[in-house]
């Protein structure tokens, strides 16, 4: 059976010959002009010397294709066909031959050999790789062999080391005694040259390691070695075993946790610890290892331990098997000035001289290019296109290229893979299980009844079955395949939505006031209206994502040809550059702030006064995210610098946006948001360069006073007698039970209800009249989806809040979303022993400082720092006004529960009336009331 299969799959081949012995396929290759002549062969020791025999005749007409049907398979005697030269070798399974036969069939330059596997002689060998060798790819300046899979046995690893030098001699005819000695001065550079090799080994989480190897590879490339000769792959990736064969290994190791090997790297570690038998006297190596001198706090000893503690402990292994260290181990602190690139520009300096590629140029290096920044991606790629589209339509990989994954942010959406899946995929020897986050554009968090459930088909058809409302108050789907992100996009385009500006360096999703009880219907439209005012005023207006993601067929290749006749595109507010950072707007009704509007941007306050809306008053400068033990980077709050008109607020956002636009930092990122640029001109600056380019003064801000932040939850009537409810969805994700409840409340109120998403991941139904509010109830009771204070369970799990985090966040230290609730769980049952539990707190987690659950404006919020492990702030007042405190750094959910305990009895005790915890906690002493953002980093604790 496999002999026939693999007999039909040269027949199929264009321009092929199958001959019956390879005696007749050697003369018809001969004799052929063009075309290969096959012969199809049993794997066999005792027939393999004739087949070398055959390939060092090197007629380009050969065609040799072997089946090997029984185990154990040695792809040793295939390898050494590479050494003839000229020979194009592949290897693979017979169920997936792949590319390799239609390339072995046009090569041309010499004969072919292909190895064709039946899957059963192969299982259970964890290190076969299937490969491909075709000299062809170094004329482009690619390297000649590949693997299709993440493993390299230990046999192809040896080859390896010495391919580029035994292909020279091969093509070469080495000079004789009378040649010149420029001729054979030249040859033996060539040799040296080719005889380099040096495989370069990454452990990383974040990026950065990654980026350090491949500036490595990309030197080494540039500075002389073949292509071939230089590899970059993770740790995991690599064979142990294969070590004793390698000329040079760099290795560049992040550290995770308490000083942990990253994911892609523990596996090997481990391998090797274990394997004392490695004999490594002859194995040179080098290690650059990154790491937080502070990162468990400033000077203290747990720091000291842990800092680059994965590269120090991998250091000492392979110094105690007896590799030799060919320089000094260097390290990349996030404390100094430029973070890991200080300690990074010095070490490779030394081995760029160690190596011989100090002259080379940076530039260039194929695959291993150097990263571009932000602000390069945005101006090269003609308004956010760039190659997006291929990009998306490649079926061969399930991501994006790295420059890619920066433009599909502008498009609202961004790559991600299961971390939880990682180790295991590595094992298998397959590429992580990439996948895409699509959020919808949906200011003000409203959408109709119809809506909804095209949403509820989306995230069924194409995502993780799941819907999560975010503190954005949108929606976003997790899950989504490449080949289905197309398709997500343009069954949202279909219900009316899309995901322009969910993202990227541009005007976000702008926020509104969810709660229905706080003003009349019509005046909360009006409200709602300018909010749409602000944020349709603030779109980009590049077509690229409808040519990226909805138009296709004949309206596509319509628009290319009118697009290549016509200037160049622009963006009247952004410019080729865009923002230097996100900007976020918020829209608050007094006297709730559930927008918590003064983290953000730019803000705009109602001003309510007898029923009508006088305007807004404008705030400035919010922002939350900062770097653990980067001191240059701070939350801050945003500073109210006047009042407008309500039709000019668009004008007032657009004035602001600009200033932002020309004043903000794009040197670097983590100082380019707008709080920065308010924090180092000053509010009164800002709002001078507001005004002028306004051409009118803001008035002076109004009185308004907030009185609280959190949802509705139950029922109330509104003026126009249709009645809301508000629905609480546990850290935003509507899935099972919950979303089928409202997949049935979206089918009952089609045409007449509405949704309105809010910041704290809850919902709210609209427009319900006295005949469907029974039915509603009824399903609502029937799923039991909480949407009272009686079915809402505690004060905490009403205002919990948290980030997405593990599994899918690339920047997550620690667990959030699907850890907030258990903890939360265990302090419930404490807040009922001492009669609290009903008492609303705000409590909120992110996996990272980035901040997205806006932890630092919580009552009790926690920012985590590694796996199991948060720090601990304390004391934001209730209404969103004053940040929290830090008050224990790197705590465990045991010692969380022992800090807020005697908290708990002591606020029961001995609150004021209508004292809110986070105030509480400041009057007693507890944490020093956070006056200032710039005082982050040194208020003390108490």
């Amino acid at each position: 059976m496999a002999m026939e299969k693999a007999t039909n799959l040269v027949k199929a081949l264009p321009s092929s010959r199958l001959c019956d012995s390879l005696d007749s396929a050697r003369a018809a290759a001969g004799a052929a002009e063009s075309g290969k002549c096959w012969y199809v062969m049993q794997l066999g020791k005792t027939s393999m010397s004739e087949v070398h025999a055959a390939l060092q005749e090197g007629s380009g007409q050969l065609g040799v294709l072997l089946v090997a049907s029984q185990s154990p398979v040695s792809q040793l005697e295939v390898l050494r066909a590479m050494e003839y030269g000229g020979v194009y070798v592949a290897s693979a399974e017979l169920e997936k031959p792949g590319e390799c036969l239609k390339e072995a069939a046009s090569f041309s330059i010499g004969p072919s050999l292909v190895l064709l596997t039946e899957a059963a002689a192969i299982k259970g060998d964890e290190n076969w790789t299937a490969f491909r060798y075709d000299p062809r790819r170094e004329d482009q300046g690619l390297a000649a062999f590949v693997t299709d899979s993440s493993r390299v046995r230990s046999e192809i690893q040896g080859f390896l080391s010495r391919e580029s030098l035994l292909t020279l001699i091969a093509k070469k005819s080495l000079p004789s005694a009378s040649a010149g000695d420029a001729e054979a001065g030249g040859l033996s550079e060539g040799l040296a040259a080719a005889s380099k090799t040096v495989t370069i080994l990454y452990s990383s989480d974040t990026g950065h390691a990654e980026e350090c190897a491949k500036a490595v590879a990309r030197q080494c490339r540039n500075g002389g070695y073949a292509g071939s000769a230089v590899r970059c792959g993770t740790m995991d990736s690599f064979d142990v075993g294969a070590l004793p064969a390698e000329p040079l290994v760099v290795f560049c190791v992040a550290t995770a946790g308490k000083g942990e090997f990253c994911g892609n790297g523990r596996n090997f570690f481990q391998k090797l610890s274990d394997r004392s038998d490695l004999a490594l006297n002859d194995f040179k190596y080098c290690i650059f290892g990154l790491g937080d001198s502070h990162y468990w706090g400033k000077g203290t000893e747990e720091s000291k331990f842990n800092f680059a503690k994965p590269a120090r402990d991998l250091d000492n292994l392979l110094e105690k098997m007896g590799a030799q260290r060919m320089m000094p181990t260097g390290f990349g602190d996030d404390q100094d000035v430029d973070q890991y690139h200080t300690g990074f520009a010095e070490w490779k300096g030394q081995l760029f001289s160690r190596l011989g590629v100090d002259k080379a140029d940076a530039a260039g290096g194929g695959d291993d290019g150097p990263v571009k920044t932000d602000e390069q991606i945005k101006v090269e790629t003609k308004q956010l296109r760039g190659s997006m589209k291929e990009s998306l339509d490649d079926i061969t990989t399930g991501q994006v290229p790295f420059q890619d994954t920066k433009l599909i942010k502008s498009h609202g959406s961004y790559q991600q893979d299961d971390r939880d899946l990682r180790e295991e995929r590595q094992k298998m020897g397959v590429e992580n299980a990439f996948s895409f986050m699509i959020r919808v554009r949906l200011p003000g968090g409203f959408c109709t009844a119809e809506q909804w459930i095209a949403m509820d088909d989306i995230c069924g058809k194409f995502a993780n079955g799941t819907l999560k409302i975010t503190t954005r108050q949108t929606w976003q789907v997790h899950g989504v395949l490449k080949r289905d992100v197309k398709n997500t996009m343009r069954a949202m385009n279909k219900a009316c939505m899309d995901t322009v500006a969910a993202c990227g360096d541009v005007c976000r999703n702008v926020l509104c006031t969810s709660r229905p009880d706080v003003c009349s219907k019509e005046l909360h439209k009006e409200i709602l209206h300018y909010t749409y005012d602000i944020h349709d005023h603030c779109l980009p207006r590049s077509g690229a994502y409808h040519e990226i993601f909805l138009m296709q067929g004949d309206e596509m290749a319509e628009k290319i040809q009118v697009m290549g006749s016509t200037p160049v595109e622009e963006e009247p507010l952004y410019g080729l550059t865009y923002l230097p950072r996100k900007f976020k707007v918020a829209v608050a009704i007094p006297p709730s702030n559930d927008v918590d509007l003064f983290a953000h941007c730019a803000g705009f306050i109602a001003i309510i006064q007898d029923g009508k809306l006088l305007g807004f008053n404008v705030a400035v400068g919010g922002g939350l995210g900062f770097t653990h033990n980067n001191q240059k980077t701070h939350p801050r709050l945003a500073d109210v610098i006047g009042f407008c008109k309500p039709g000019d607020a668009k004008y007032v956002c657009e004035c602001i946006l600009t200033v932002a636009r020309d004043f903000g930092d794009r040197t670097g990122r983590k100082h380019a948001r707008v709080k920065y640029t308010v924090e180092d001109y000053g509010p009164k600056w800002f709002k001078e360069q507001v005004v002028e380019r306004l051409g009118f003064p803001l008035e002076e801000a109004k009185p308004y006073a907030f009185e609280h932040r959190g949802d509705l939850h139950g029922w109330v009537k509104v003026n126009d007698g249709t009645w809301s409810c508000g629905l609480l969805i546990p850290i935003g994700r509507v899935k099972e039970s919950s979303r089928v409840c409202i997949r049935k409340i979206a089918e009952l109120l089609k045409g007449e209800g509405g949704f309105r998403m809010t910041c704290n991941q809850s919902l709210v139904l609209e427009n319900i009249t006295d005949a469907k509010k029974s039915q509603v109830q009824q399903l609502l009771d029937q799923y039991k989806v909480m949407h009272s204070k009686e079915t809402t369970v505690s004060g905490m799990r009403r205002n919990m809040v948290a980030c997405v985090a593990l599994p899918t966040c690339p920047l997550a230290f620690a667990e959030a979303e699907r850890y907030l609730p258990t903890l939360v769980e265990r302090l419930e049952a404490v807040a009922d022993k001492v009669g609290i539990a009903q008492d609303d707190i705000v409590i909120r987690m992110t996996g990272c400082p980035n901040s997205c659950g806006r932890p630092s404006m919580a009552e009790i919020g926690f920012i985590g720092k590694a796996p199991g492990t948060y720090n601990m702030y304390l004391g934001a007042d209730f209404v969103g006004k004053r940040l929290n405190t830090l008050y224990a750094e790197s705590v465990s959910e045991d010692e969380i529960i022992k800090i807020l305990t005697p908290m708990f009895a002591k606020y029961a005790g001995g609150r004021a009336k209508n004292e809110s915890f986070g105030d509480f906690l400041v009057r007693q002493g507890i944490v020093k009331a956070m006056k200032d953002g710039r005082d982050w980093w040194t208020t003390p604790e108490v």
